[in-house]
Formats: structure tokens, C-alpha cells, sequence
């Protein structure tokens, strides 16, 4: 059992390394089967081509992203990763930060489903701290 949670766990962390941390696009293919479910707050992406326009949608506007694993934990088949990521608005270069959570449900030694919740709120304020006034807004 110890084995399987830190083989579940190091597979999260892959995830992380490979996709986001080294822009491996194709990585969505191999890790991400055809039947697993990602649910993102109250979106949900089935299979690896939804994934990826997920994962394009962020990449266009996002650059450098860097996720950091910062705490993982295991029990019988799911893990929970709490991370940590950076990246630069690709329209005005501003460097961001959120944080998050992310569980992952994994049957038969594969990943079949994850839950993630992260900090989106935080990012829109990080944005619109950046985002040049209005003429209305500075006049008024």
C-alpha cells in the first residue's frame, strides 16, 4: 500500500513537472486518459483534447508557468497535492502567483478523475492591479 501512495503521488507531481513546468503538451496525451475527468470549481474537462483547450486557453496567456508541489499526501486511492505556481501575463508582463489544491481519484494504477480548486480570485485581482485606468475612472 505504502508503495502505491508514493507511486501516486510522484505521478501528481509529474503531472505538474511535465505539463505545466515543461510546456510538454504531449504529456496531456500520455497522462490524461480518455476517460478521466477533470472538474475545475464548476468546470469540468472530459478526456485529453477537452484538456487541452483548457491548457492552450491558459498558455496564451500565461507565459514561464512554474508550478511548485508543496505538500502531498496519499490514502488509498486518491491524493491530494497543495501547490504553488508563478507565470508572467503574457498581454501586459506581469509575474502572478496563485495557489491551490488539487485531489486526484487513480483506479487500476491509472489516473481517473481530479478535483482542483485554486486561488482564481487572487489572479483577477493581480490583473486588474495592472490593468491601465480608464479615462473615466482617472477623471472621476
Amino acid at each position: 500500500m505504502l508503495d502505491q501512495q508514493k507511486t501516486q503521488k510522484e505521478f501528481a507531481a509529474r503531472w505538474f513537472e511535465e505539463v505545466w513546468n515543461q510546456s510538454r503538451r504531449e504529456a496531456i496525451d500520455e497522462l490524461f486518459p480518455r476517460d478521466c475527468v477533470l472538474h475545475d470549481g464548476s468546470s469540468e474537462y472530459r478526456g485529453p483534447d477537452e484538456f487541452k483547450r483548457f491548457y492552450d486557453a491558459l498558455r496564451t496567456q500565461l507565459s514561464d508557468v512554474r508550478v511548485t508541489p508543496l505538500e502531498a499526501f496519499s490514502e488509498g486511492d486518491m491524493v491530494c497535492m497543495r501547490w504553488s505556481s508563478t507565470a508572467t501575463h503574457t498581454a501586459t508582463g506581469k509575474p502572478l502567483q496563485v495557489t491551490g489544491i488539487s485531489i486526484l481519484r487513480f483506479k487500476d494504477g491509472r489516473f481517473v478523475e481530479a478535483w482542483q480548486n485554486w486561488d482564481q480570485y487572487s489572479l483577477v485581482q493581480q490583473l486588474e492591479e495592472s490593468a491601465p485606468k480608464s479615462f473615466t475612472q482617472a477623471a472621476g
